[in-house]
């Protein structure tokens, strides 16, 4: 008698669908959000309504277009009750909408710039992700920035520019490794 293997279970085609899709939905959730914390509890929370929702999922169609769908409420749902929790985020629900769709078309599945990004996003201080963040996610301006941090406008102007160089500089060494090995 053969034993079942993990591929004949009818789950089998969804977790294989959701792993390969995590890179992208952490992703759009870090470009719609910006904040850590904030992107980790959005993924978190899209895994589970997926999870919960799999029996719901056509495996005949697009993974991803249903996936990245729910991770876009799940987004909300934290940008709503932090509002009403912390009263932290200075925009309304329209604007982080917005800031979904941009995310959206800029995320692109597996891309392997993406990735790269990630992987030195990663080995930046949060200080610094803070600062990238407020001026890339948040839209602020250097001024509002130097205001907040208690930085000169100039050294904050200098410090973005390396870290923006320093970044390009990261993600180029890892799309050079890919494109050797």
């Amino acid at each position: 008698m053969n034993s079942p293997t993990p591929e004949d279970h009818p789950d089998a085609a969804f977790v294989s669908a959701l792993t390969n899709l995590q890179s992208r939905l952490r992703g759009y959730c870090q470009a719609a959000l910006g904040h850590g914390d904030e992107a980790a509890e959005a993924l978190q929370r899209t895994n589970i309504t997926l999870w919960k929702k799999s029996s719901e999922w056509d495996p005949e169609q697009d993974f991803s277009r249903w996936a990245i769908s729910v991770a876009r409420y799940e987004v909300l749902g934290v940008v709503r009750d932090r509002q009403r929790i912390k009263r932290r985020y200075v925009f309304d629900s329209d604007v982080a909408e917005q800031m979904i769709d941009v995310a959206n078309e800029r995320v692109e599945p597996n891309s392997a710039r993406q990735e790269a990004l990630e992987s030195c996003l990663a080995k930046v201080s949060s200080k610094n992700r803070d600062l990238l963040s407020a001026y890339f996610v948040r839209g602020e301006t250097f001024q509002e920035i130097a205001t907040a941090t208690g930085r000169g406008l100039s050294a904050l102007k200098v410090a973005m520019m390396r870290l923006r160089r320093s970044l390009r500089g990261c993600i180029e060494t890892q799309l050079g490794k890919e494109a050797s090995a």
